[in-house]
């Protein structure tokens, strides 16, 4: 939003990045240095980064700064658990998102694969520490991330507009108060009506056995979904694999056939050649190699 409000104000790209920047400065001191709040922060940073340099592709190294001027500063985050999952999820969100939006379908209209590609992608690199933490599956988390994703920008853009506006006008903040309140009991009413759903929750393994299944589940669901999302390519694998296989049993069926047709005499003196290319370097097998010949 501060974004925009800077380019329609005629602002160069660094400028508005700035703008915007002191916009996230002042989220986190309004709100507080709570480990979602940072991750928030330190996502929309690295969005800025990205965007005031002109190489996207950055991200990733933008990431690793925050996350290394963020330990420096505050070395209690490095044992904080919901500071980990922040930082995988905005990894999983760096590495995957734009990946997995780019092979999407071409009938899947680009903000909805936006819309599943950003929470999937954060989900799959969480999913094997929130096991560790909490051994349980939680079916439905990824429909509720993209039924919720609508929701959560007007939360704390008219929450963060309250505070200013009520030092001015008390009626004006309520009015933005109420819209932040509505958004807000949307996303608890989708995350109350999802968990109340029969099989919502499911029990895993628990310790590092659960955390590696659930890795090998994350990267087996992605597989299915990519099978989801091009059936004409995995068609064409699957024939091509299985006449890469009838082939190959065609192969050796012909080769146990010539076997059997083989004279006894001719079998021996195959198995003796073959015996002695493999044998020819150790001395004890040479008397048994001639008794074969013999």
């Amino acid at each position: 939003m501060l974004i925009v409000l800077a380019r329609s104000c005629r602002l160069g790209r660094a400028a508005a990045a700035a703008v915007a920047l002191g916009g996230l400065g002042g989220f986190v001191w309004l709100v507080g240095p709570e480990p979602s709040v940072l991750r928030a922060a330190v996502m929309g940073g690295i969005g800025l980064l990205a965007i005031s340099s002109g190489r996207p592709g950055r991200s990733l190294g933008f990431l690793c700064l925050a996350v290394a001027v963020l330990i420096v500063g505050e070395p209690s985050l490095a044992g904080s658990p919901g500071f980990l999952l922040s930082v995988l999820a905005t990894l999983g969100i760096v590495l995957l998102a734009r990946p997995l939006m780019a092979r999407a379908p071409e009938w899947l209209p680009r903000p909805v694969g936006a819309a599943l590609a950003v929470p999937l992608s954060a989900q799959l690199f969480c999913a094997p520490v929130i096991v560790g933490l909490q051994p349980q599956f939680t079916v439905f988390s990824l429909l509720a991330n993209v039924v919720m994703a609508p929701f959560v920008a007007p939360v704390t853009v008219f929450g963060t507009l309250a505070v200013p506006v009520l030092a001015v006008h008390e009626g004006a903040a309520t009015v933005f108060l109420r819209a932040a309140a509505v958004c807000a009991g949307a996303i608890a009413a989708i995350a109350r009506f999802l968990a109340g759903l029969p099989g919502a929750v499911l029990p895993w393994p628990e310790g590092g056995w659960g955390m590696v299944t659930m890795a090998l589940c994350s990267a087996g669901n992605l597989a299915l979904l990519w099978m989801l999302l091009h059936p004409a390519r995995c068609l064409r694998f699957a024939v091509a694999s299985h006449g890469f296989v009838v082939e190959r049993i065609e192969v050796f069926e012909a080769w146990v056939e010539r076997r059997r047709r083989l004279p006894f005499r001719g079998r021996l003196r195959s198995a003796a050649a073959t015996s002695r290319r493999h044998v020819s370097g150790r001395p004890d097998s040479l008397p048994r190699t001639k008794r074969l010949l013999q």
